[in-house]
């Protein structure tokens, strides 16, 4: 990979990374009501920091498509 590629990928992980560390304490931060307000409980917060939440990728979903 060239010089300015890897900068590119390693300032997009940056930024990326960035992102999920602003999220997740901005996620801990909030109390139990206002996660269940928006429709999440403390035990969700990693999954939808890792993209995974409201996912199905069972065997239910691929008996659906």
């Amino acid at each position: 990979m060239s010089a300015p590629g890897w900068l590119r990928d390693w300032a997009r992980q940056m930024r990326e990374a960035n992102r999920r560390r602003r999220a997740r304490a901005e996620l801990r931060a909030m109390n139990d009501l206002e996660l269940r307000d928006i429709g999440l409980g403390r035990s969700d917060i990693p999954s939808v920091l890792s993209g995974h939440f409201g996912r199905v990728d069972g065997p239910e979903a691929q008996a659906g498509r």
